[in-house]
């Protein structure tokens, strides 16, 4: 039987490899906007899913001046 990946899982840019979880690249201040994939909702909000990925990948949760969720890796 085939699985069909959602679209957090496939390769792609913002595959960081955490299902459920979107990463963008890296700003020039090296932060990353991280997300929670609005597909699968693997995680109730972005917030948790950068704590998830803080707690996996190391470094640490902020917000840019918009508000918008980062991630500062170590």
């Amino acid at each position: 039987m085939l699985m069909h990946l959602c679209g957090c899982e496939e390769p792609g840019a913002f595959n960081c490899g955490i299902p459920g979880i979107l990463v963008g690249a890296p700003q020039d201040n090296g932060c990353r906007y991280t997300e929670r994939c609005d597909t699968c909702e693997r995680f109730d909000s972005d917030d948790a899913a950068c704590r998830e990925l803080a707690r996996i990948r190391g470094g640490r949760c902020g917000y840019d001046p918009e508000g918008t969720v980062v991630w500062l890796p170590a």
